[in-house]
């Protein structure tokens, strides 16, 4: 049966719908109307599970469809276009479009050869989209599906982590991960292995099918722990535990501070970063790009690599080369204080088959600074900026992984948060040349275990760019190195003093849960920070017990003294951070 036979026998399956397909270059388009959003995302999901569908664009509506919304915003980009395409900024050899962690690590490969190259970035800083909302941990590459991009990525770039954190100077753990097998994690199919046999292939066969799929995945060291061994690992496991998967090469790092290591090492290198730049349209001759178009003005280029992350097929859908469509999927995750780090040692999940449709898996986590984290869920949003985060499901994650630890005192709970994905409905990693754009890299769809694939996609896409025609001539002044903001609380006590003495701002603690100087925010905004959050991900300033409570006016102030705006001009993220007139304020 052909592509089209199979993608007709889907449909079927939907009768009564009005739907309809065409199919070009092993893209699927998918038209007509269902009732409800969650109907329309299993549709794209069937097809694209089809072997030898490259993309699914889903131009179904649903009833509560937001025809308006979109309206007014190809309307509003239409104004700016206009507005723009004739202001020039720059000419670029390669221009990325997205400064998350995929970007950043693309623009920082890219800048080892003799290339101009830019990143834009809609928002007021780097990483703020997926990269600043996720567990941070780097997966081994055992989940990743075979026979997928996403599989052979995530192996390779999971072991290129200790080289980048060595250069790169951002935290980085190899903690390694303990899978847990219990009494639970067959459950839903106990009927059909009576008496001693359940806990027979739990202990002695599932642990090795784990194990064996580590080995077609290409993911060595995993083994079988039994006993008290699995609680010299992890002493406040699960007492029920009949069996474990130790998983050496999982690691864990904060996923902000490294696109905000590779960003700025990429600058040091000569890629020139653009924030609060919007793409609203491209310039072409015939096919190929020439410019790409923006509230800041037109950026001519040779080539573009669309890195954007939940608005890819938007801007691929404006290039010219629509070949899929994000659907969001949005993600819980709750945070403890770092009293409770010593309950955890490694990457820390429970077993359980099959998951709960709501959840990626997931577990219980250490963090590089000592916090734990539990989560995330896993939920089909309409909306990419929804982060809200349902009370149902920070009750979910509770009750989900309380069954993991035992004693863990859940009320240290200081902070919850949520982040939405970018996936497309086959489930993979998007990088290829776009089909009917000759100099345009696709890029998308970089969803989990995205992060722990960062540095091999970045090698990935540069092998791309040069199959389509880039030359690569290396830069023999390239650094691959990047200090960090010096932090007080990684200090001796004898180089504090010396600081001090240097520097008065050094003995003023302006985040007294993280011990952040004045001295490091100050820096924080020489190296672009000018917001709020951008400062806490340059610093942790904020991010402690108190989650800012006694620290944001001292932080917001010396951002208003530093950048010369007035207090009340001074940004959260996007939005400012006060409500109007900030008394004190000169008129």
């Amino acid at each position: 049966m052909g592509l089209e036979g199979k993608v007709k026998k889907v449909l079927e399956k939907y009768r009564g719908r009005d739907l309809s397909f065409t199919i070009k270059d092993g893209v699927v388009f998918l038209y007509g109307q269902v009732d409800t959003y969650d109907e329309w995302v299993e549709i794209g999901l069937e097809v694209g599970k089809i072997k030898g569908v490259e993309g699914v664009v889903n131009k179904v509506v649903w009833k509560g469809f937001p025809e308006e919304k979109i309206r007014e915003k190809e309307e509003r980009r239409r104004k700016i276009f206009e507005e723009n395409k004739d202001k020039t900024v720059g000419s670029y050899d390669v221009l990325i479009i997205g400064g998350g962690v995929t970007g950043t690590a693309i623009a920082r490969e890219l800048s080892r050869y003799k290339l101009k190259v830019a990143i834009i970035e809609k928002s007021t800083d780097i990483a703020t989209g997926t990269t600043k909302a996720n567990n941070g941990m780097i997966h081994s590459g055992i989940e990743a599906p075979r026979n997928t991009l996403k599989r052979r990525l995530n192996v390779k770039g999971c072991r290129m982590y200790e080289q980048w954190a060595r250069e790169l100077n951002f935290k980085y753990k190899m903690v390694g991960s303990v899978w847990l097998i219990t009494p639970r994690t067959l459950e839903k199919y106990r009927k059909y292995f009576p008496g001693p046999l359940y806990t027979l292939i739990l202990k002695y066969v599932l642990p090795y099918v784990v194990v064996l799929k580590a080995w077609l995945n290409g993911v060595p060291g995993v083994k079988v722990v039994r006993g008290s061994k699995i609680f010299e690992l992890e002493p406040y496991a699960a007492r029920d535990t009949l069996a474990a998967v130790y998983v050496p090469w999982t690691g864990i790092v904060e996923p902000y501070e490294v696109a905000v290591a590779l960003a700025e090492n990429a600058a040091k290198n000569g890629v020139e970063i653009f924030t609060n730049t919007e793409v609203v349209g491209f310039l072409k001759d015939g096919e190929r790009v020439t410019g790409v178009v923006t509230n800041r003005g037109t950026f001519l280029c040779r080539y573009v690599v669309n890195a954007a992350g939940l608005y890819a097929d938007e801007i691929a859908e404006m290039a010219g080369s629509p070949e899929y469509t994000i659907h969001p999927r949005r993600g819980v995750i709750v945070l403890f204080h770092k009293t409770t780090g010593s309950y955890v040692r490694h990457c820390l999940a429970e077993i359980v088959l099959p998951q709960h449709p709501r959840t990626k898996g997931g577990g219980i986590n250490p963090t590089p600074n000592g916090n734990v984290i539990w989560g995330p869920t896993a939920v089909e949003v309409p909306d990419k900026e929804d982060v809200s985060v349902d009370p149902e499901e920070v009750q979910l994650i509770l009750t989900k992984y309380s069954t993991i630890l035992s004693e863990f005192p859940k009320q240290k709970l200081i902070r919850y948060f949520a982040g939405v994905r970018a996936a497309t409905f086959t489930e993979d990693f998007v990088i290829r040349p776009a089909k009917w754009v000759p100099n345009l890299l696709h890029v998308a769809g970089i969803q989990s275990p995205g992060l722990a694939s960062a540095p091999a996609i970045a090698e990935y896409a540069i092998e791309k760019l040069a199959e389509m025609g880039l030359e690569l001539q290396e830069k023999p002044e390239f650094d691959p190195y990047r200090e960090p903001i010096p932090s007080l609380r990684d200090m001796k006590p004898s180089d504090i003093e010396e600081l001090i003495k240097k520097d008065p701002r050094w003995g003023h603690v302006v985040c007294e849960c993280e011990l952040v100087t004045e001295a490091e925010i100050v820096e924080a905004v020489k190296r672009g920070a000018r917001t709020l959050d951008a400062v806490k991900r340059r610093t942790r300033a904020g991010m402690g017990e108190c989650q800012g409570g006694r620290c944001t006016i001292k932080i917001a102030m010396i951002i208003s003294r530093e950048l010369g705006v007035p207090l009340s001009q001074v940004l959260k993220e996007e939005a400012p951070l006060f409500n109007g007139y900030v008394r004190g304020e000169s008129e």
